[in-house]
């Protein structure tokens, strides 16, 4: 379904664990949007999380939300219709902190997955230095994924182009055709 309700607000949120591709799929769908000319924002949880000193838990995830919540505001107020989104998603009733900061929101969850020997090696490459904690992270949140399922799609990430899964994500959400 193309979306055409005013009153509806198509959420994309893009999850999977630590180095599987979410920031880079995520970029490579807002180039596809843009090339399409679909009115949209993209923002990454992570990203707008970040503050010293950082608001502790459970404050934090509030403190998230409420800047998302004003992020939407000041998007839509500039004519976004849509909106991209990554975060790491443990649950699927986490969802439920989106529809609350996007009045409207229709949410669709597309996980990504690869191999953790894929992941391994690309969290090697992009931390040189000290992947460990990151390499951790990737296992947890790996094995957590076997048992937890918060999607409504999956997708593959390993040996294929980004733009390709981007795009494939975009159709799977009925963003393109």
């Amino acid at each position: 379904m193309l979306w055409n309700d005013s009153t509806m607000v198509p959420v994309l949120l893009v999850t999977g664990p630590i180095g599987v591709g979410k920031t880079a799929v995520l970029r490579e769908a807002d180039s596809l949007l843009i090339e399409e000319g679909v009115c949209h924002a993209t923002v990454e949880l992570e990203e707008i999380a970040r503050c010293w000193p950082q608001a502790i838990e459970p404050s934090r995830v509030s403190f998230v939300y409420n800047n998302l919540k004003a992020l939407w505001s000041n998007y839509a107020a500039v004519g976004a219709t849509r909106l991209l989104l990554s975060a790491l998603v443990e649950h699927r009733s986490e969802v439920q902190r989106v529809s609350e900061a996007v009045p409207g929101a229709v949410i669709t969850v597309v996980r990504l997955h690869a191999p953790l020997a894929v992941l391994e090696q690309r969290l090697r490459l992009r931390e040189p230095a000290s992947p460990d904690g990151e390499i951790d992270g990737a296992r947890w949140w790996t094995q957590h994924f076997e048992g937890e399922h918060p999607e409504d799609y999956l997708l593959e990430s390993d040996q294929r182009p980004v733009r390709e899964i981007a795009g494939d994500m975009l159709r799977l959400a009925d963003w393109l055709t």
